[in-house]
This record gives C-alpha cells, sequence and structure tokens, in this order.
C-alpha cells in the first residue's frame, strides 16, 4: 500500500488525517491549560515553577515590578505580560497572585475590562479569604476557586524544595474545578476540599501552626539569652527537643504527646519559673508562660493528668500570675 496514500485511515505520517492522534487539528485531542498570574511574588513564583516542573503550561505573568516579574518569567520559561488583560488572554485559568487586600481590587478590574469569560477559571492564592471576592469573574461566567498551599514561603528555594510534600485546599462550589483537581493530581500534591464559611478558622489554624510556632521559638529563647546562653547556640540545642516533640505530637497526638512540669502538676516547679521571670524583670514573658500554662493545664487533663486536687493547685498559681 501506498504510504503516503491520503486516503489510508491506518497512516499515521499524514498529516490531513482526521483520525491521526498527532494531528493538532484533531478535535479530540486534549487542550493543553495554560496557567497565567496576576502577580509574580514568592507565592506566585514557587508555584509557577513547580508547576512548569511537573509539565504545567505557564502562559506568563504581569506585576509592576519589574525584577519580580522577569525573575518569575525565566524561571517558568514563561512570557511577560505587560497587564492582567493580556494574562487573561492567553490562559485558562487566572491566578490573581497579588497582596490578600488587592485580590478583590484586581478582580474588579479585570471584570470592567471584561477580561474573562466562561472559558475561565479565575482563583486567588490566600488562605483567609474564600472565593466570594472574586464575584466579579464569576457574574462574567467564569468558575472562581481559592487555592492555598499549607506551606511557609519565607524563602523561594526552600519552598519549591518543600512545594511535592505540600498540602492545599481547594475551595469553590462550580464543578469545572475538576479541572484544578487535575492539575494537583499531575503534579503529585494532595487536597482537601473546604467550605467558603469554613476558611476564616482554617486559615486561624494554619496561623497558629506556623507564625505563633515562631513566636513560641522566639519567647523560648529570650529565656535561654536571659540565662545567658547565646541565641545561636541555644536554638541548636533545642532543635533536637523541638523535633523530638512534633513527632510525639505526630505520634501520639497532643493530649498524650505532653510531658514536663504541668502535665505531672509539678505545682513548685511552675510557682518557681514564675517567680525567675520576676527576678529577670520579664513581666511580658510571665503573662505569656501563665496563659500557656492554664492552656496546658486543660490538655494536661484530657490525658496524662489525672489527679484534679494537683491539677486544681498548679491553676490557681497560674491564675494568680496573669
Amino acid at each position: 500500500m501506498n504510504p503516503i496514500n491520503p486516503t489510508n485511515p491506518t497512516n499515521p505520517t499524514n498529516p490531513m488525517n482526521p483520525t491521526n492522534p498527532t494531528n493538532p487539528t484533531n478535535p479530540k485531542r486534549e487542550k493543553v491549560m495554560r496557567i497565567g498570574f496576576i502577580g509574580a511574588g514568592k507565592v506566585a513564583t514557587a508555584f509557577g515553577r513547580h508547576l512548569r516542573t511537573n509539565g504545567v503550561n505557564i502562559s506568563g505573568y504581569c506585576d509592576p515590578h519589574e525584577d519580580k516579574v522577569a525573575h518569575a518569567c525565566r524561571g517558568t520559561h514563561s512570557r511577560v505580560r505587560r497587564n492582567a488583560l493580556e494574562v487573561a488572554a492567553a490562559s485558562d485559568v487566572v491566578l490573581i497572585t497579588t497582596r490578600d487586600d488587592q485580590i478583590q481590587a484586581a478582580c474588579e478590574a479585570l471584570a470592567r475590562q471584561q477580561g474573562v469569560g466562561p472559558r475561565h477559571l479565575v482563583g486567588h492564592m490566600s488562605g483567609a479569604h474564600s472565593s466570594s471576592i472574586l464575584a466579579p469573574a464569576a457574574q462574567l461566567g467564569a468558575a472562581v476557586f481559592s487555592l492555598h498551599p499549607l506551606q511557609a514561603f519565607a524563602q523561594e528555594e526552600q519552598a519549591i524544595a518543600d512545594l511535592p510534600h505540600t498540602y492545599f485546599s481547594l475551595e469553590g462550589a462550580d464543578p469545572r474545578l475538576k479541572k484544578v483537581e487535575k492539575v494537583l493530581e499531575k503534579t503529585g500534591n494532595k487536597f482537601f476540599r473546604i467550605r467558603a464559611e469554613d476558611k476564616p478558622l482554617y486559615h486561624l489554624a494554619a496561623c497558629i501552626f506556623s507564625n505563633y510556632l515562631v513566636t513560641l521559638a522566639a519567647c523560648g529563647l529570650e529565656a535561654l539569652a536571659q540565662s545567658g546562653i547565646r541565641t545561636r547556640e541555644g536554638f541548636q540545642a533545642m532543635l533536637p527537643l523541638i523535633r523530638g516533640t512534633i513527632d510525639n505530637v505526630a505520634r501520639l497526638g497532643p493530649a498524650e504527646a505532653l510531658t514536663g512540669p504541668i502535665a505531672r502538676a509539678d505545682a513548685s516547679t511552675v510557682r518557681h519559673h514564675l517567680e525567675s521571670l520576676d527576678v529577670a524583670g520579664l513581666p511580658g514573658l510571665k503573662a505569656f508562660y501563665a496563659f500557656m500554662g492554664l492552656k496546658t493545664l486543660d490538655l494536661a487533663t484530657q490525658g496524662v493528668l489525672s489527679d484534679s486536687k494537683m491539677a486544681e493547685a498548679v491553676r490557681t498559681i497560674l491564675e494568680q500570675a496573669q
């Protein structure tokens, strides 16, 4: 049979063959999803690089800071877009990755210019806000969502190293968001769905686990410094204790992982701690210790501390210190 016969239905080299799976005009061929970013900060750049590494097409970035947008586009092999309209025109998914307090205004501006429509998925990556702030895009027919990575983005390279193991929350009700789920499946990231009304408490929890953990470490280092131990050396000494505690919480749960003077209702040691803070002249740290001590006591009575009389003795000491 003639290998260039245009009527040959099995010829894979025939560019006009409508059944050819490699034919770019084949209507059955799966469309490549293009994701564009309005805003080129750390989250957008790191996430874009993560997507690109996993075979997702990045259409480009726009940002008023030329150095940021150039850096993001280099890292994702994508194009610099002059404005949000250009990003939307070149994209199927538009991620508004500005500061949290600028997301709604950016969406409103894009909607006023009719920049998005039914072919678009429009999302943001804020943990605090739901997709309701993207209502102007939804009114034009776009599927709106919020996608939040449960990860700190203090440094871009470390964030990229951590992203393969990062969980995401996905919020939004439109059935077209299955496409976002498929992107996360492609990158190998685990995710869970969350309702819009639950996002404030979800984000609060994330802040406690991440931001307040940093504050907790700072308070511990403040006390160490007063004891004459240098901050860097002290933190390195405490790091195995920190890691071991987190491992215990993961293995046993908070109530059963608890140890220390409050867990055993050691009123004498708790009183001595508070007195040492008076001597050191650290009233702020004393108030913090007392507040955390009471929360710790509540936790202890759920698991490791069964003697209610001893628990109340410790509670009295802590309440008097507030």
